[in-house]
């Protein structure tokens, strides 16, 4: 798995490999709102993530997953 020095570099990478959608973290499910359709933890794969922190400001700290929705042919990203 690739090393990126930020999340901008890592998202642009992931767009290029079909990652092209995001994802939102909602009560009990995940959300696509560019397809308008929630999944359910046991429908997702996560296939990469990467954990950015930050030493000066821990509040900026974040995690990007890579998720694929297989069924659906759907590839997308959800930053936390």
């Amino acid at each position: 798995m690739p090393k990126y020095t930020s999340i901008e570099n890592a998202i642009e990478h992931l767009e290029k490999e079909g990652y092209t959608h995001r994802f939102i973290k909602k009560d009990n499910y995940f959300h696509c709102p560019e397809k308008e359709l929630n999944f359910y933890t046991h429908e997702l794969d996560i296939t990469e993530a990467y954990r950015y922190e930050n030493k000066s400001d821990p509040g900026k700290n974040a995690v990007l997953y890579a998720i694929e929705a297989s069924k659906y042919g759907l590839k997308g990203t959800l930053l936390n």
